[in-house]
């Protein structure tokens, strides 16, 4: 888990487009996940990290399997979207 230096989380969303999340337990207006270096991410309160992580996407045909929608970004996802893109 990457906190930066005010606590916050960096979460990422599972495709490279901006995504709005609100209807978070910290009752925060929400969260947009901004994209930057084809990376969909966040600051997130730790509060809301396990409501988010819980969030799913449907898979498949039909609805088949629903599958994490978020997650954790690793270091080279804050790396690249903090730089746009740069080292």
């Amino acid at each position: 888990m990457i906190k930066n230096s005010e606590g916050l989380v960096a979460l990422k969303y599972h495709q490279p487009i901006q995504k709005f999340v609100s209807d978070v337990p910290s009752k925060t207006s929400g969260y947009v996940f901004q994209v930057k270096a084809n990376i969909a991410m966040a600051w997130v309160q730790e509060i809301d990290v396990p409501n988010i992580l819980s969030r799913t996407k449907t898979s498949g045909c039909c609805g088949a399997k629903k599958a994490p929608a978020f997650s954790y970004a690793n270091e080279n996802d804050v790396r690249q979207w903090t730089n746009n893109g740069g080292r």
